[in-house]
């Protein structure tokens, strides 16, 4: 049995300025690790056509559009530089990300786009937060 050792998640960086994130800097179109993950979810979500329901029979039909993976994570305490580094990456529109795909049991590149994120300030001396969550859909099916 193989065990992945590799990054589970990178984004790649389409802001248009170099970003540092948990001590290392990445340029402008290079991809950011994310380290710091407490939480890595997968979920293949499917999207059915409106044609899709259950007959007077009670028997399900339809037409399954595709597979859309969708990114749950969850990243630890964060120092304000790399809350920073967070909210500036998840505020593009689209990037391509690399994520773990257990089906494929590989790492698969996808394009997808953020959903929102908080900053839950743990201190305001420090200017450390608990930590963030948020979801990556993907734009395609899978």
């Amino acid at each position: 049995m193989a065990i992945y050792s590799g990054d589970l998640l990178q984004i790649k960086n389409g802001t248009g300025a170099a970003i540092t994130y948990n001590g290392k800097t990445y340029a402008n179109g290079s991809y950011v690790t994310l380290g710091r993950q407490t939480e890595y979810k997968v979920q293949y979500c499917k999207l059915w056509s409106s044609d899709t329901g259950r007959s007077m029979t009670g028997e399900n039909k339809g037409t399954l559009i595709g597979i859309f993976p969708k990114i749950s994570v969850k990243l630890g305490r964060l120092s304000e530089d790399d809350m920073s580094a967070i909210i500036n990456l998840t505020n593009q529109a689209k990037a391509d990300v690399k994520y773990y795909d257990v089906g494929a049991k590989a790492l698969t590149t996808a394009s997808f786009y953020f959903g929102d994120v908080s900053a839950d300030l743990e201190r305001q001396s420090t200017m450390y937060h608990r930590g963030t969550s948020f979801s990556i859909i993907a734009n395609k099916k899978r």
